[in-house]
């Protein structure tokens, strides 16, 4: 079984490749999927969407507008108060971003079609409870500091940024009310850092897309078992959705579609897999960059109980600095929890947005000790007494 799941991370990550939001590869990546699906004869149905093309565009489009403000605030006296006004919506916007994966000015913002490929497992009795269980199908790139071991750097940097963009918002607004010079020649340091910004960013588009073995090949993998399994022995009472999302690197476009488009899904129980090819095999009790979120407690509780139950699996608990579906999903008031990998050296997900990211670095014991741990929850909510989860 283990070799199995390791031909799944093959024949995604090396044989397709990078699998950037929007390529070519990604598109490959949805083909496989639904074809391993429909050999295992399973209806598995494809949704095409408009998504962001790079994670980037959100703070370039915050850094434009702080940049905007510096250009326009000496011009004449009213575009002080334009000024002031496109500088002071630079931190907002970001800050949007970095809590919501998404932006104000999305319409406006270079986009690229993704696809998200979806299957349901009916149970053998009655539909009592849906579990949806999300591994996303896109790679990111070989990022310049939103890689593995540079999580916190990544934080303070979002917190230095937002403070630069906010108090050069104010200086314009004081400028403007007070038609004093001193406040524009005190803001021209955080312009500078706003361009230097500006620059990182740009240059971080142009850098290659990686392999994604682990991020999130792996997790595909799981998830292709948990349907071959499924298919064989379907659930009791549990409608079991398997969902490979697109976008997921980007803005979560993806996901935010499937929530769209299946209503039913208010009352289900989301299981998010993220990078489980390697590192210790955890659910994550805290999540996010700077604002946590954390998982939904029953299915904290059923993690916890699981955890012990197959203690031969060594899955344990832990926060991480990341933002992943399930930040999406909590926001928005659904129940979730993510499954990760992580490695120990770096506090993240192992060769997380790098170029290393590769098959090579992908473990067969892992994906199996993955697949086994999703596969003991499911069947721990299946015999959940009756109306623990009750579908609507």
């Amino acid at each position: 079984m283990n070799e199995a799941l390791l031909t799944h991370v093959e024949a995604l990550a090396r044989e397709i490749g990078p699998r950037g939001t929007g390529t070519a590869g990604e598109a490959q990546a949805a083909h496989y999927v639904r074809e391993q699906l429909q050999k295992l004869g399973l209806a598995a149905n494809e949704q095409r969407f408009l998504a962001v093309g790079d994670m980037n565009w959100f703070p370039i489009s915050a850094a434009l507008l702080a940049l905007c403000g510096t250009m326009i605030y000496p011009w004449a006296g009213w575009t002080r108060w334009l000024g002031a006004l496109l500088a002071g919506l630079a931190a907002p916007l970001l800050w949007w971003a970095i809590v919501r994966a998404d932006s104000p000015l999305w319409c406006l913002l270079p986009r690229v079609t993704s696809r998200n490929v979806v299957a349901r497992v009916t149970p053998t009795g009655k539909t009592q409870q849906r579990v949806v269980v999300l591994s996303h199908l896109d790679s990111n790139r070989c990022r310049l500091t939103w890689c593995a071991g540079k999580a916190k750097t990544i934080k303070y940097g979002s917190i230095a940024t937002l403070t630069a963009y906010g108090l050069n918002g104010l200086l314009y607004l004081l400028g403007a009310a007070s038609r004093s010079q001193w406040p524009y020649l005190a803001s021209l340091p955080g312009a500078a850092y706003a361009m230097a910004t500006l620059v990182v960013l740009i240059v971080d588009t142009r850098r290659p897309y990686s392999p994604g073995a682990n991020d999130n090949a792996a997790s595909v993998a799981v998830n292709l078992e948990l349907a071959t399994r499924l298919a064989i022995e379907p659930l009791e009472r549990t409608e079991v959705w398997l969902a490979f999302t697109g976008a997921e690197e980007v803005d979560h476009r993806g996901l935010k579609v499937l929530l769209r488009e299946h209503t039913e899904f208010r009352e289900a129980l989301f299981i998010d897999l993220e990078g489980v090819g390697g590192g210790d095999l955890c659910y994550l009790t805290q999540e996010g960059l700077i604002k946590h979120y954390r998982p939904d407690p029953r299915l904290l509780k059923l993690a916890e109980e699981a955890a012990k139950r197959r203690s031969d699996l060594q899955v344990g608990s832990t926060e991480m600095l990341v933002v992943d579906e399930v930040q999406t999903l909590r926001r928005l008031g659904y129940r979730a929890i993510c499954l990760a990998g992580r490695d120990p050296q770096t506090d993240s997900i192992p060769y997380w947005h790098t170029c290393e990211d590769t098959l090579e670095h992908v473990s067969a014991v892992a994906l199996g000790r993955a697949a086994e741990f999703v596969w003991e929850m499911l069947n721990q909510i299946d015999a959940a007494p009756r109306g623990a989860h009750t579908c609507p």
